[in-house]
């Protein structure tokens, strides 16, 4: 995409009209184009002043005799009062009875419904043995990321006092060195200009991720790495012939954007309140490196493991 191209939809990107592909195009073009990523700031802090503008002029606020005069009419129907209502409130209780029937029957329906849903999509954190990579999503494992997203980076307010990154390697989990490195460029910057606030390890509902925490257009972003359970391993593990993930899922939760994507032991999530089509570019451009880190440090891992596991069958 040229320079030109984008300024012609610079405004539908900002309005979030475009197309996922189109969108997806724009990001990577703002990635490249310093000068397209300030005409995209400057534009969107004209529309905020504008829009602030529009709404505090004096002629777009309501009246205060139009607003007690509404207020007014609406106390009046609300206990009953008006000739309307009164005329209306015979043929409202006599339909009030036949309409029992039909709203029991929808009650029951809309209450089998949600049981069935309840138990296809809110189950434990860990992944059953029988489930694919792509049942992540729609397992209580997406629901925590999120609500780690809300409590840790928006609310500051977990339990459990967050730890530095590397403690947490030589503690728990070794990917978890150097992984706020994955997520720069060679050029020493984060794609899209997006900036890095916040790398820790942090444990929510008994499950710890990586959390790294970034500000990309005004918005807090959390990627976060927790790790898969052993038995997912087997069905995830052709993951590490590919040099950056074969699929990236989107879904969306409690109204936060969610990207996913596998690596042979670990998850991988990227939670804001951006536009679909703006997180997931931005998992796109992230996920290389972030899934090299990874892949790396699990093979490592694996072999360390094999070494350990074959060292007693050598000495017999």
């Amino acid at each position: 995409m040229e320079c030109r191209e984008f300024r012609e939809i610079a405004d539908s990107y900002l309005s979030d009209e475009l197309t996922v592909e189109s969108n997806h195009e724009a990001m990577s073009h703002l990635e490249r184009c310093e000068g397209c990523r300030s005409e995209v700031s400057a534009r969107r802090a004209l529309r905020g002043k504008l829009r602030a503008a529009f709404i505090g002029t004096p002629d777009n606020r309501a009246r205060p005799e139009f607003v007690d005069h509404l207020s007014a009419k609406l106390r009046k129907a609300a206990i009953g009062e008006g000739p309307q209502v009164l005329a209306s409130t015979r043929s409202a209780r006599l339909s009030r009875y036949w309409m029992l029937p039909v709203a029991a029957c929808l009650l029951v329906t809309a209450l089998i419904g949600v049981a069935i849903v309840r138990q296809r999509l809110l189950r434990p954190a860990d992944i059953a043995r029988n489930e694919s990579p792509v049942d992540v999503v729609k397992t209580g494992l997406a629901k925590v990321a999120v609500d780690d997203h809300r409590d840790c980076a928006i609310q500051f307010r977990l339990k459990e006092k967050p730890i530095e990154l590397e403690v947490a390697a030589r503690k728990y989990d070794p990917v978890y060195f150097d992984l706020a490195r994955s997520i720069f460029t060679e050029r020493g910057d984060i794609p899209f200009g997006a900036q890095l606030l916040e790398a820790h390890s942090c444990v929510f509902e008994g499950r710890r991720f990586a959390h790294l925490v970034l500000r990309y257009h005004d918005t807090t972003v959390s990627v976060l790495v927790t790790d898969l359970p052993a038995n997912n391993e087997a069905e995830s593990g052709h993951a590490q012939s590919f040099k950056e993930p074969a699929t990236i899922m989107c879904s969306k939760i409690k109204d936060y954007h969610v990207t996913y994507f596998p690596t042979a032991r670990h998850a991988v999530f990227v939670v804001s309140s951006l536009p679909e089509g703006e997180n997931l570019a931005l998992t796109r451009a992230l996920a290389p490196g972030i899934f090299a880190h990874i892949t790396k440090r699990e093979q490592v891992l694996q072999a360390s493991n094999s070494l350990l596991f074959q060292a007693p069958q050598l000495q017999k």
